[in-house]
């Protein structure tokens, strides 16, 4: 009469089997790691699947994130998602709260280089004002307006009777001269001063101060910001996301992977599903020798 144990013998038998036919599976998905030779006889199965597949597999998840699962509407709604947007509006701002001087010394990269620009600044705009001023014909200006002046303040009175155009002119056309003379030695010096302290004075605020004096909130700011980066981002992803070559770029990740890097990344996302696998090998052993007492 058999015993308990000989009717268990063939199920426990094949679910040792299962586990470690699984088992021995799973492992030469990786191992060994290089190919085995004895003598000039190549062993097979070697190297396991993954070290001698990686650049098939490298390329194959190259294709799937660069062509399949990173498209160009997942990148678009993502950098206009509210946290991203948020974050790249509130980083503008911060540098636009930042000192003007500091930040145009960290652009152009030293101070020196900043002083130098300041002056060229500072001349271009200064000729550009002198000549404007030298078309206004300083001397007409003075000789017609002066003349009117002098004629409105002495309306009434007894010197009416002895101020006469000729009288104005003498001294209006001189005065007129004189301030042209000036104008042309001096003006480039002094409005070129003037410049320099309200250049200097702006230097100490920000330009989102320079904006809230023109009344620009930091609201508006905020939504002209909002408003010119959803523009950006919607009119250049299309044609930055060939540039980027993302399938190029995993495939070469994963590539530059060792092999063991590249177990330690598979076990990472797939160890449970891995182990399931081996102890499904044992259920289906001890099943199928559980049928076999059956049969």
């Amino acid at each position: 009469m058999k015993t308990i144990l000989s009717y268990l013998a063939g199920p426990l038998i094949g679910a040792v089997i299962g586990y470690f036919t699984n088992y021995i599976a799973v492992k030469m998905l990786f191992y060994p790691r290089r190919e085995v030779r004895i003598g000039g006889w190549k062993v097979p199965f070697t190297p396991g699947a993954i070290p001698k597949g990686k650049p098939r597999l490298a390329k194959a998840i190259g294709d799937i994130v660069g062509n399949t699962l990173l498209t160009k509407e997942d990148i678009t709604k993502q950098l206009t998602s509210g946290a991203a947007q948020e974050t790249m509006i509130n980083q503008t701002v911060t540098a636009l709260r930042a000192n003007l001087k500091q930040s145009v010394c960290d652009m152009m990269g030293s101070e020196g280089d900043y002083d130098s620009t300041k002056e060229n600044v500072i001349t271009v705009l200064g000729d550009a004002m002198l000549d404007a001023v030298s078309k206004f014909d300083i001397r007409t200006v003075v000789v017609s307006e002066g003349g009117r002046i002098i004629k409105e303040k002495t309306a009434g009175t007894m010197l009416a009777m002895f101020v006469s155009d000729e009288l104005i002119q003498s001294f209006t056309e001189p005065a007129g001269e004189e301030i042209e003379a000036y104008i042309r030695e001096n003006g480039r010096e002094k409005i070129n001063q003037e410049l320099r302290e309200k250049i200097g004075a702006m230097e100490e605020q920000s330009f989102a101060d320079l904006l809230q004096a023109i009344s620009i909130s930091e609201d508006k700011l905020k939504g002209y910001i909002a408003n010119v980066y959803q523009n950006l981002i919607g009119a250049n992803v299309e044609g930055i996301l060939p540039q980027l070559h993302v399938a190029r770029l995993v495939e070469d990740k994963v590539n530059g992977m060792s092999v063991i890097e590249l177990e330690q990344l598979v076990m990472t996302v797939m160890k449970k599903e891995l182990n399931m696998i081996v102890n499904l090998g044992a259920l289906i052993g001890f099943m199928l020798g559980l049928l076999n007492i059956l049969i």
